[in-house]
């Protein structure tokens, strides 16, 4: 029985809405901070999310009350509301993601690269563009070479992928999409590299490495690695040594800058672990997409609200199960509110909940979000924790429902099986 603490959660797009349930249900007082967002078309939809479940009050009042608050742990879902993070950080209040240093390595890419590069870290050539036509011109002259297409701004499906695997006719494939553009926003052209694309994250407190896990995702949305890119269709997470070589040729290299800094939080790397040694993609420094509901739900052996407090405490010691956390994406592809979804007694306990609300019985959409809902499945094996998951989000039920079923495959690029026996092979697990 954990003592009832209080927590804020501040949230800007209700990505942390599962998070704050789960304290709920630990019987935590928990408010959730909306920050709040532009697009009025979404506007009645995102109002809708946690309604009748949650105390959801606007990111101002909570700030301006704040005062009644100093003993609450101060949570950040995703990097934004930097601003806020910092005042209440100089203002001594206990505080747990967000904040400059983490914002600033997720959305400036070139300060980011700054930082890994000078800890050895190295980025695919990459080559920035304001033009289709200039861009076009350079791949012609580098006819040999396969490129990846990365908007400055926009959502994950816009990132552009080729999907032939020769260097040249990727080549070709890229040129046919360049000349398709019509106005866009600047671009960079990144090398693609063959290899094996992981995620590495170690837990900080106050600079020192606490605990390291590794996450692979699948990102297309559609079984058989089809469709658009999504910020993640499903994934494994499994606990890793702090001295293993995934953590050393990454994050590792940063250990000395993280204790100068006396840094608390997440620090990551995702990156491609390839012949020719480590090719770095980019930092996040937040709670992401599914990886942490996943680890928190499937192989977290204490409650959150201890793990979250510890965090912030300073007194955090992992425990973490062996074994692999899975987890899926329950998604519409037309979010429509006021839809009812069906779960069984218990199910609730393993799902992380997005676009929801509650009115009167009945568990219902909110329409903002295209994810509606997380399952989660544990297993000493991946094939056995994606079959846990499957089962788990077979029982949930709403219009529309979909997910990809084929998450323990091996017959698509990116399946986690094949990607897992590799990093085995070569010695990074």
């Amino acid at each position: 029985m954990t003592s009832r603490m209080r927590f804020v959660l501040v949230t800007k797009w209700f990505t942390g809405l599962g998070f704050a349930l789960r304290l709920r249900e630990e019987g935590h007082d928990v408010v959730v901070a909306v920050v709040g967002i532009d697009d009025q078309r979404k506007l009645a939809s995102y109002d809708l999310v946690g309604r009748g479940m949650i105390d959801r009050r606007p990111l101002a009042d909570v700030m301006a009350d704040r005062a009644a608050l100093r003993d609450a742990c101060w949570i950040w879902d995703e990097n934004h509301s930097v601003e806020e993070n910092e005042t209440l950080r100089r203002e001594g209040f206990r505080v747990f993601g967000g904040g400059t240093y983490a914002n600033t390595m997720e959305h400036d890419r070139a300060e980011c690269l700054r930082f890994v590069g000078a800890h050895g870290l190295e980025a695919p050539p990459s080559h920035r563009f304001d033009s289709p036509g200039d861009a076009r011109a350079f791949v012609e002259a580098h006819p040999h070479t396969a490129y990846v297409f990365k908007p400055d701004e926009g959502e994950n499906f816009e990132t552009w992928l080729p999907e032939s695997e020769k260097a040249a006719d990727a080549n070709l494939e890229l040129r046919a999409h360049l000349a398709s553009l019509r106005a866009t926003t600047p671009f960079i052209l990144q090398e693609r590299k063959d290899g094996v694309e992981t995620n590495v994250e170690v837990w900080f407190v106050d600079g020192e490495p606490r605990f390291a896990f590794m996450c692979l995702e699948s990102k297309r949305k559609l079984t058989g690695d089809l469709g658009d890119l999504v910020g993640c269709a499903f994934d494994f997470t499994f606990r890793i040594p702090v001295d293993s070589r995934a953590v050393r040729e990454t994050v590792g290299r940063m250990f000395d800058t993280y204790r100068e800094m006396r840094y608390t939080g997440f620090g990551d790397a995702n990156f491609i672990a390839a012949r020719d040694g480590v090719w770095f993609f980019e930092k996040c420094e937040r709670f992401g997409y599914n990886a942490h509901p996943n680890l928190l739900w499937n192989l977290n052996l204490d409650p959150l609200g201890t793990t979250l407090a510890s965090l912030v405490d300073g007194t955090f010691a992992p425990r973490f199960s062996p074994g692999f956390g899975a987890s899926v994406s329950l998604y519409m592809d037309h979010p429509r509110p006021g839809k009812a979804i069906g779960i069984p007694p218990g199910g609730e306990s393993q799902l992380y909940l997005y676009d929801v609300y509650r009115e009167n019985d009945l568990l219902l959409t909110a329409g903002y979000a295209d994810n509606v809902a997380i399952a989660m499945g544990f297993g000493y094996t991946i094939p056995t924790a994606w079959e846990a998951c499957l089962a788990n989000a077979r029982r949930v039920t709403f219009p529309g429902r979909a997910f990809r079923i084929d998450g323990a495959g091996t017959d698509f690029p990116t399946s986690p099986i094949r990607r897992y026996e590799a990093l085995v092979a070569m010695g990074y697990v």
